[in-house]
């Protein structure tokens, strides 16, 4: 699993960070991508790299893997008591906070890439500063940059860290 950002304004940059994201770590041009029936993007000539993008006001993400993977970064911000109890399921605001916890969510059903499970249902528990996920056999990672919280999930084991890009002008 490899994880890129970069601070940007323009959703359309998270293309640009998979491009060079692809080119850094494959030293291949990006092949085209495309969308399967449930709008997942999956590049229809490379099935063996796998890929999750996330975008929010002032940063893109892309996650590469070799196994089917999802990504999330969002901004700290107020939600209902209505919204919370739509995505959280019993005990886990005891475990996670809030956004933190939507990330989590957010990168499982991209991981997915389709489920029929509303978030409620998509249980994540922190036990020992591990955190179990939904799926037997997926890892999960969660850090903030700057007040950005990211997460992300992988089939496969996580990174040490993750890298900046720097987005060309």
């Amino acid at each position: 699993m490899r994880l890129f950002y970069a601070k940007s304004e323009k959703d359309p940059d998270v293309y640009r960070l998979l491009a060079l994201a692809v080119e850094r770590v494959y030293a291949v041009p990006c092949p085209k991508v495309a969308k399967d029936k449930y709008g997942k993007p999956f590049f229809p000539t490379r099935p063996d790299i796998h890929f999750s993008l996330s975008h929010t006001r002032g940063m893109v993400l892309a996650m590469l893997d070799s196994a089917p993977c999802g990504c999330d970064v969002e901004r700290p911000r107020e939600v209902s008591q209505r919204v919370m109890s739509r995505v959280c399921a019993p005990g886990e605001l005891s475990d996670f906070d809030f956004i933190e916890l939507w990330t989590l969510k957010e990168s499982c059903y991209k991981l997915l890439g389709h489920t029929d499970k509303p978030f409620n249902e998509l249980t994540f528990r922190r036990l020992g500063g591990k955190i179990l996920t939904p799926l037997p056999n997926a890892r999960a990672l969660t850090f903030t940059v700057d007040t950005f919280h990211i997460s992300a999930l992988s089939l496969t084991p996580p990174p040490d860290s993750i890298d900046q890009i720097i987005l060309p002008t």
